[in-house]
């Protein structure tokens, strides 16, 4: 019954999806193409601004997913071969960078084959995967390549969904479709490795004007603004770029780098206007006039 329950579960195929959650769907500012950019098949294209999914150019290849910063690329990994708690190289695709930073953090710390030598493609990946886990103070990938028994223990769709999602309570939910579709939420390497953050966020205090929209869009909560404080907490940003894309002041600035998870709070001072008066928050102690009068000069000054 089990066989024949795993069989059926395998003949289901499911198309990639984007999902609303992508960070073009959230603002018209957004300048994210990664999903675009990683795609060798051009199964993706742009059309009103927002990406979609040509299903018959689609390989499944996975990369958009591992690649999505926001994980709003609703599909499943593919099948990758494990034997022993190792990664046997095989002809397809390597894994994505990510994918790989995620497979190491489940334990599969090796990568086993039986080439003389690994295809440019693989290679490549592997050694940008290692330079990481250096700067993340892990132990490389080992390689491999020997003549091996293999036993194959590839991952099933299901066996994949409950590899990510160890947690899983039980084989019956596992293979509800809503359910073990959705490993693509799995791959969030900042929660993998919680000690690091891979993006660095900065903030130029002269040009923000505290109005709260990067705050207001940033699904991780990396932004926090208070009546003491602006606080960065850049952990959990995984570079979506849309805090610097909507920036009305182009005041925040997003790059990519590894190190030690820090948390940055800028404080707030109260000022008094010396046009209208009142009082306002500022980061600036040189600050003298407020937002909304800086903005009346501003515009003064164009039309004159």
């Amino acid at each position: 019954m089990m066989g024949l329950l795993n069989k059926w579960m395998e003949s289901l195929d499911y198309e990639f999806k984007i999902l609303q959650s992508c960070t073009r769907h959230q603002s018209p500012y957004s300048s994210c193409s990664r999903c675009l950019d990683v795609c060798s098949d051009e199964a993706i294209t742009f059309i009103d601004g927002n990406p979609y999914i040509d299903n018959e150019k689609c390989t499944e290849c996975g990369y958009c997913i591992a690649e999505c910063p926001v994980q709003a690329i609703e599909g499943f990994f593919p099948k990758r071969t494990v034997f022993q708690n190792q990664l046997v190289v095989t002809d397809e695709h390597p894994p994505a960078l990510r994918e790989l930073l995620g497979y190491y953090k489940k334990g599969i710390t090796a990568i086993i084959g039986e080439q003389e030598k690994l295809d440019e493609n693989w290679q490549q990946t592997i050694s940008k995967t290692n330079e990481m886990l250096e700067k993340l103070n892990e132990a490389p990938f080992s390689i491999h390549l020997k003549k091996i028994e293999l036993k194959e223990e590839s991952f099933t769709r299901r066996e994949i969904f409950s590899f990510w999602k160890n947690e899983a309570q039980s084989t019956l939910k596992q293979m509800t479709p809503a359910k073990w579709r959705f490993n693509h939420e799995e791959l969030d390497i900042a929660k993998l490795y919680p000690k690091h953050q891979f993006i660095e966020v900065s903030v130029n205090l002269s040009k923000c004007t505290l109005c709260k929209a990067c705050q207001k869009l940033c699904k991780k909560n990396c932004f926090q603004i208070n009546d003491t404080s602006f606080t960065i907490s850049a952990q959990k940003c995984s570079g979506c770029m849309l805090c610097q894309d909507i920036c009305p002041e182009k005041a925040i600035t997003i790059q990519e780098r590894i190190m030690s998870a820090t948390e940055v709070a800028h404080s707030l001072l109260i000022k008094t206007c010396k046009i209208c008066n009142n009082n306002y928050q500022t980061l600036v102690d040189q600050s003298e006039k407020c937002v909304k009068c800086k903005k009346k000069e501003e515009f003064g000054a164009i039309l004159s």
